[in-house]
């Protein structure tokens, strides 16, 4: 493929998803939440160098809106921590995604790193480091031995 078709393939993905992050502040301003120009860069510009270090290809629309729409509500996604937490469940996603060999949908995946991402406080260094195992659990490690609140009822 001419290089020159390439960069403008990849410059009109990029300024797609650029569109798509900045309409996403529509829905998430009533959590407080927004991305800044420079934030939607950086995001965009994440999602770019992890497609290539996991060897992702992504045609049409880019699953971080749905990122976005999934964990906005979250208690735990705070305005300052924001843009980073996007970069890392971006990531995650990616990384994710190629454990299962795509046996999980987008929407599994997603529904996946939310449960563990809100069991675990928000805290990113404890999901983004799990095994897709773990993920599919969803819910906190330590929390694995613990007898549901259901068989304790039973006892």
């Amino acid at each position: 493929m001419d290089s020159s078709l390439t960069l403008f393939t990849f410059s009109a993905l990029e300024q797609r998803l650029k569109s798509e992050l900045s309409a996403c502040n529509g829905m998430t301003g009533k959590y407080g939440l927004s991305l800044s120009e420079s934030a939607v860069l950086a995001i965009a510009q994440k999602r770019s160098e992890t497609l290539l270090g996991t060897g992702r290809v992504e045609f049409g629309e880019s699953v971080i809106p749905k990122l976005i729409e999934a964990f906005c509500d979250s208690p735990y996604l705070l305005q300052d921590d924001y843009e980073e937490t996007l970069c890392a469940l971006t990531e995650a996603f990616y990384s994710f995604k190629n454990d299962c060999f795509d046996r999980l949908t987008d929407d599994e995946l997603i529904k996946n790193l939310r449960a563990c991402y809100d069991a675990y406080e928000g805290g990113l260094d404890a999901v983004c480091p799990l095994t897709i195992n773990e993920l599919r659990r969803g819910r906190r490690l330590d929390d694995a031995d613990a007898p549901d609140d259901e068989e304790e009822a039973d006892e």
